[in-house]
Parts: C-alpha cells; structure tokens; sequence
C-alpha cells in the first residue's frame, strides 16, 4: 500500500461502506415486507386468474355510500360501455370469452334459516365473476353458477353451515331466507382465524348469494354499493382510461381506486405523507372485509415507508461520505493493483531465481 495513505480515513470509510450495505440490506427486508401484504390481498390478482396468457391487467374498484347505491341496470350499462370501449381500443374477446373481468355486489344482514337453527348473517349478493375477484377455499361442494336463470344456491361459510345444520358436508341441502327456499352449493372456509383478515372478516357467519337471487328476494336490484373490474392494461394507464370514460362517478359519496398500484412505491411515499389523516372518516361508505384488509395493509405500508426513506437517506449519505474519506485518504484502486501485481512479480522471480550448488569439501583423510 502506498506510504501516503491516511490508514485512519480508509477505515473510516470501509466502517461508512458497510453502513451503506446494511442500509441497502434493510431496505431489501422491508421491500420483501411490502411484497407479502400486497400478496396476501387476493382481489388485486384477479388480473392474473382471469389472463390465462400472463397479460397485464389493472384491477380498479368503484365503492358507494349506501345511500347512493347503484342500480343493477346503471352497472349493466357501464359494462356496456366498457365493451365498447375495448372493441373501439381494438381490444377484442379470446374465442368464446371476455376480454376482461367484473362484479358488483350489495352487502346486508339478513337472517337464514336451516333445519337446526336461525341465524343472522353477513350475505354478500353479488353478480359477474365475484369468485375471480374473491377466491374461496371450499371445505366441500363449489361456487355457485351466476345464472339469472338458476338464482337459488348459495355459498355459507363452515360457521354458518355447523350453526344452521350442524354440519358441513351440507351440499344440495335446502336452508331458507325470508321464507325463499335456497339451496346450498359449497361451503367455504375463513382464509385465516387470525390477524387482519379474521378481525375485517367479523365473527358473524357469511353467506354468499348470486344478485339475481338477491333481486328475488328484495323485489328490485338498486342495493349495489361495488363494482369490481380488472381491465387489459398493456399501457400504463389504459385501464384507468377506459374506467373512467364508461363509469359515471359521484366524488362525493362514491371513490374509485386502481387497485393494482396501491402499493406502488408513489403510492406509499403519498400515503407516509397524509399518514395523520389516515383514521379520519371523508365518507359513509362500509368497505367490504376484503378493502377494510387492504386498507390495513395501506397504513402498515405507509409506516414503513417512514423507516424506508430514513434508510434510503442513510444508504445514500453513507455511499457519499465513503467515496470522499476514500478519496482523501489517499488511496487509490490503480495504486493498490500496481502494489499487488508487484509484490507478485517478486515473488515469481523469488521462486524462479535457480538455488546455489553447495561446494563439495573433500573428506580430511588422516595421514
């Protein structure tokens, strides 16, 4: 090494070095963080599970205050809308199938009855593809068909099904709403019984009914609070544009929100900086269990983020104050490859250098 080399600035800038890397490191972990609650989300895939060919999809939401729930005819002419606006984008169906994926729903309690009890219940009612959007796992039996023309079964959760019946290999068995006979098809079960998905699932049973069979039962479908789609997305913000110009929405009691980018770094940057007025009610919407999950993953995200910029300012003060003390300490890389090809040019001619033959002293012979 160069005589000339500060030892003490050079340590001080391998110490600062290493601090960059852990920095680095840690910034790496919480990424990983991230990555785990938007994967625990399940409706931001539902892009990826209705593309079979791996296409990019945007997954945007649409919630309104009850008061100004939708009607089943004003979201069947959104989706008419929407078609044509894909056509016109030359964005045309797959043989046979849709070129995109959607669902609207209502939430209410109602009140179900089964051979060994009544019980009150969450019921989702909903119309489209809503177990592409929201996948469950079934204990026994499947979805049911969203067909207008086949409304009565239905899908309860493994709490209901052992409240009402007593079981849970209940499929094709009858239970009843307001009177109405419906006739269950599966039985799912809860994602998890802890953390954020059990609290925002609730510890009331869930039932889940087609909207046709909901409209058979209220009389009329104006109940819709969401509408869910997931939209061809091959250019950054198509989907958004195509939402926007086929959907009518009030800002006032309705919010619209592209899923998929939620937990885009811009996204979480935006959500560190309001991240006070994060618990401050702007609406009278009651989110789904599903949005209520995303949004606890939303605040935890945004929270890390806080310690994501700090590191990211350390990791970046670091790499610059280990770059300077290496400059000033005086040492250098061409430096320090001319020392080690040298010290390795001497100890090649050390080891080809020929060895002495020792003299050979005659042996004294006595006379």
């Amino acid at each position: 090494m160069n005589d000339k080399v500060n030892k003490k600035l050079l340590a001080a800038s391998g110490i600062t070095a290493v601090v960059f890397a852990a920095a680095v490191l840690l910034l790496g972990m919480f990424e990983l963080i991230v990555s785990g609650f938007s994967g625990s989300i399940g409706f931001l895939d539902a892009g990826k599970r209705w593309s079979a060919g791996g296409d990019r999809f945007a997954v945007i939401t649409l919630y309104t205050e009850e008061g100004a729930a939708l009607s089943k005819d004003q979201v069947e002419s959104w989706i008419r809308n929407m078609d044509a606006a894909l056509l016109e984008s030359s964005v045309s169906p797959n043989e046979n199938a849709r070129s995109w994926a959607y669902t609207y729903a209502a939430e209410e309690t109602m009140t179900v009855a089964g051979p060994k009890d009544d019980q009150s219940a969450e019921v989702i009612a909903a119309g489209g593809d809503f177990f592409v959007f929201h996948p469950q796992e079934f204990v026994c039996g499947a979805a049911f068909l969203n067909d207008a023309s086949n409304p009565n079964g239905v899908v309860i959760d493994e709490d209901l099904a052992w409240k009402i019946f007593g079981a849970t290999n209940i499929v094709g068995m009858e239970m009843s709403v307001d009177g109405i006979p419906f006739v269950v098809t599966g039985v799912s079960r809860r994602a998890s019984e802890h953390g954020v998905y059990a609290y925002t699932y609730g510890e009331r049973p869930r039932m889940y009914m087609s909207y046709a069979g909901y409209i058979k039962l209220r009389g009329d479908g104006n109940h819709i609070t969401m509408f869910e789609t997931a939209l061809p997305n091959a250019v950054k913000g198509f989907a958004n544009n195509i939402f926007r110009g086929a959907v009518t929405a009030n800002e006032d009691t309705m919010t619209v929100t592209e899923a998929t980018e939620r937990f885009s770094i811009l996204n979480r940057f935006h959500n560190m900086k309001i991240l006070k007025y994060s618990w401050i009610r702007e609406n009278k919407i009651e989110y789904p269990y599903w949005e209520n999950e995303a949004k606890v993953a939303d605040y935890r995200c945004a929270v890390l983020m806080i310690f994501e910029v700090a590191l990211a300012a350390l990791a970046v003060g670091a790499m610059l104050l280990s770059f300077i003390l290496l400059r000033i300490s005086g040492y250098t890389v061409t430096d320090s490859v001319k020392n080690l090809y040298g010290k390795y040019e001497k100890n090649r001619a050390e080891r080809e250098k020929p060895k002495r033959k020792k003299r050979s002293v005659p042996p004294n012979n006595p006379k």
